[in-house]
Formats: C-alpha cells, structure tokens, sequence
C-alpha cells in the first residue's frame, strides 16, 4: 500500500514536471516566431519614418492632354510652370474686338481655360484703345508668362505703317520679358471685315513677321468665311467688330489651340 502511494506520488511529480518543460518549450518557440514579426514591424515603421512625404502643389495639373497644338515654346512655358508647381499667368490684350460679341471671344476663351487648367492658370483680359503704338503704354508689371495679343492691326490700318507695327510689337515683348525672362508671346490678328482691301496685305505681313521673328502665331482667318464672302456679314457688326457668332467662332479657334481635344 505504501509503495502504491509512493508509485502515485512519484508519477503526479513526473507529470507536473512533464507538464512544466513542455510549457517553457511551447513559450520558447512562441518567441522565436514572434520576434521576426515585431522586427518587421519596427523596420518597416523605421522606413515609413524615414521615407519622405511626396509633395504635390496645388497648382499642378495634368496638362498633358490639352498642350499637343500650342508651339513648342508655348508647351515648355505650360510644362515649366506646371513641374514647379506654380501658376501661370495669362495677359489678353487687343483691340475692342475682345470684348464684341454677348460674351466676347476674350471672355468665352477665360472661361473655357479656366475650365481645363483649374487653379493652375491666372487670366487677364486688357482691352487697348488706339493703334499698336498703345502696346508700349500697357502695364507688365504683374509679371505675366504669357501674352495672348492682337496687335491692333486693323486699328492700325491707313494710320500705322507695317514696319512700325512690327517695331511695336517687339517693344512689347522685351518690355515683357524683363519681367518674366522666358514669358512668351502669341499672337493672332484682328478679325476679317467684309470686301477688306490694304488690310489684307498687312495681315499677310502679320503671318510672316511672326514666322521670320519666331512668335508663335494662330490663324484664325482660317475658320472664317472669306472677306469677299457675303455670309461673313453674319459674322460682324455694322461696325465690322465681331458679333456673338463672330466672337464664337473666333474663340473656338483660339480654344482649340490652347486646350487641345
């Protein structure tokens, strides 16, 4: 009886041991596969620690998409901005045609840039009274990056000589560009007016002034009927300024080259 006692015991004591080194053993892997884990952890919170936060500016803006028909100097104007994170800001000018029309061609063109490049771009519009002579008298010094400009060439016409005009335009641009030192200007010309005679010569000059002195230049005359045309009566006032339809079709022209589908 004794012995069974002793046997009994000895066996209780055998199994609490047994019970003991499999708990420590258990714990002991539990560790060794836990530890990895946790190091991990701590290297991957390290990394999120040390990795730097991308920033982006409030003013970018995938312009990708719209740029393809500008000139290239124009396109790098827009891509520069746009990597550094800044504005850019737009000056149109020209004669009273800017604003003829319910709205103008200036106006319906804000509103379609605005639309497309968002925060990213700053639009004035400055109509000019006068002959290209009053483009010297324009303030730049908001310090504009781009100048989209009628040259008053129509205002000009029988009064301004070519030669004179293209002085005056590219016065305006050095005037510019010791604000900004890589602002561009674009020019277009004034609109067509019905049975136009000397005026079509200087528009002529216009074309090739721009493309001998490298302006980046959009033809708009293009999409309007021709000047010995009756139906562009419809396009024009009384006054030969643009009407609504007029100031449409001008404004698409311009849109298509700034925002491109």
């Amino acid at each position: 009886m004794n012995l069974y006692k002793i046997g009994a015991v000895l066996a209780v004591i055998i199994c609490v041991i047994a019970l003991v080194f499999s708990y420590l053993t258990w714990q002991d892997k539990l560790e060794n596969v836990l530890a990895p884990a946790e190091a991990v952890s701590a290297k991957s919170d390290d990394q999120k620690k040390d990795k730097p936060k991308e920033v982006k500016s409030d003013k970018g803006v995938n312009i990708d998409d719209f740029i393809s028909n500008m000139d290239t100097k124009v396109q790098d104007l827009f891509i520069e901005r746009n990597e550094n994170g800044e504005s850019l800001k737009m000056l149109i000018a020209g004669s009273a045609a800017l604003e003829s029309g319910d709205p103008g061609y200036a106006e319906r063109l804000e509103a379609s840039l605005e639309e497309a490049y968002a925060d990213f771009i700053e639009i004035d519009i400055l109509p000019i009274e006068g002959t290209s002579e009053s483009l010297l008298d324009v303030d730049l010094s908001s310090g504009y990056d781009l100048v989209l400009l009628e040259p008053m060439t129509l205002m000009n016409n029988g009064i301004v000589a070519i030669e004179q005009e293209r002085e005056h335009i590219n016065e305006f641009e050095a005037k510019l560009t010791e604000e900004v030192e890589d602002a561009v200007v674009v020019l277009h010309p004034s609109q067509p007016i019905y049975g136009a005679g000397y005026y079509l010569a200087q528009i002529a000059a216009l074309k090739e002034f721009a493309q001998m002195y490298d302006y980046a230049y959009i033809n708009h005359w293009s999409s309007w009927p021709d000047t010995d045309n009756e139906v562009l009566r419809d396009h024009l006032t009384e006054d030969g300024l643009p009407n609504s339809k007029g100031a449409e079709l001008w404004a698409e022209e311009l849109e298509a080259y700034f925002i491109a589908n």
